[in-house]
């Protein structure tokens, strides 16, 4: 309940559990129900405008249209890339995300060569930032959040390249097909990003 009466405006104790006010009489529980009801019912369509608002919004920003649903489909892309081979090591070993999942399990993939740990450490950055971008671009319904995937997708596109540069100068491994797919993705990103944010 109020600490006050609704009617009268007494002041109730935090303790006061009685349905009728000590001053006037007055029903706490049903004093101006129909209005409050009415207040409330208002309140929760505003609510729920807002929620539609918002969801809308992501259906607009992720499948309002073709450049969207590209966009969409593009941030999927690197996780698919990397099992094409993604890098050599040093031993002539060819690393794909399957290798590397079948290595773990098995036991064969080992951590204590940079050949193996570098490259492994670039495909774990491809895989958290895609999804990162993934769940980011899911909440850009306005032109700051948009702004903020093309900034966001242009840092994750300078990561992996300090990764790929670190793998094949002290790693030695030798970049492959895969990881300049990952590239190419990740700076269609930035462009869909762009074209989408034009469009919002």
């Amino acid at each position: 309940m109020n600490n006050r009466c609704p009617k009268c405006n007494e002041k109730l104790s935090l303790f006061y559990m009685k349905q009728t006010c000590p001053k006037c009489n007055t029903n706490l529980v049903y004093y101006d129900l129909e209005n409050r009801l009415a207040a409330d019912h208002e309140n929760a369509m505003r609510e729920q405008e807002a929620v539609n608002n918002f969801l809308n919004g992501i259906k607009r920003s992720s499948f309002g249209g073709a450049v969207q649903i590209i966009r969409f489909i593009t941030m999927f892309s690197p996780l698919l890339w990397m099992c094409l081979p993604v890098f050599t090591a040093n031993d002539g070993t060819e690393i794909t995300l399957i290798s590397v999942i079948v290595g773990i399990i098995n036991g064969s993939f080992t951590f204590d060569s940079l050949s193996y740990l570098l490259p492994f450490v670039t495909m774990v950055c491809i895989i958290v930032f895609s999804l990162a971008v993934i769940i980011s671009s899911l909440f850009s319904c306005g032109k700051k959040s948009l702004l903020r995937n093309e900034i966001f997708s242009a840092v994750n596109t300078a990561v992996l390249l300090v990764c790929i540069a670190l793998s094949v100068t002290m790693g030695g491994a030798s970049a492959e097909i895969g990881i300049f797919i990952v590239i190419a993705t990740y700076i269609a990103e930035i462009i869909l990003h762009i074209a989408v944010a034009k469009k919002m």
